[in-house]
């Protein structure tokens, strides 16, 4: 038989949500002191006090501008992250953190640490490496695989 022939492999993007799931549950129950979600840390984390384009800020969190646009506004509400001017072109949104903003992002990164590293003892920091090896393996391979705008 060949894998043409074989039956299709239980569903890999279920699977894959329900660990998302439990995985963001879990780095946000060390987050959540420090009032941030998850997806609202990894833009923290992006970001710098220099601004950038919500565009190049979408492209490397490789998130689409709309669920960055929901991950931006309560980081911008809180005062940690702020809309720059973007000269002549209104079109363009340009993001960068707030002195406050550093400073949650650097409160943020100490909670994170503390996850990261309780994750890496329930999960074992060699599985943790492994997987973490097999998910960028299988990102670089999926990313020809998409259309563009993906």
């Amino acid at each position: 038989m060949t894998a043409a022939d074989a039956p299709p492999l239980p569903c890999t993007g279920a699977r894959l949500r329900r660990l998302t799931r439990r995985v963001t549950v879990f780095y946000e129950q060390y987050l959540r002191p420090v009032g941030l979600r998850l997806t609202q840390y990894s833009v923290l984390v992006h970001l710098d006090t220099e601004a950038q384009s919500q565009q190049v800020l979408a492209h490397r969190l490789e998130m689409d501008r709309t669920t960055l646009t929901r991950a931006l506004k309560p980081l911008v509400a809180a005062g940690w992250v702020c809309r720059c001017e973007a000269g002549n072109d209104a079109r363009r949104r340009l993001f960068a953190l707030t002195p406050a903003g550093v400073a949650q992002r650097n409160a943020a990164q100490i909670a994170w640490r503390k996850a990261q590293l309780a994750l890496e003892a329930v999960l074992d920091r060699t599985e943790v490496a492994d997987l973490n090896a097999q998910l960028d393996a299988a990102l670089e391979r999926l990313k020809p695989a998409l259309p563009e705008e993906n």
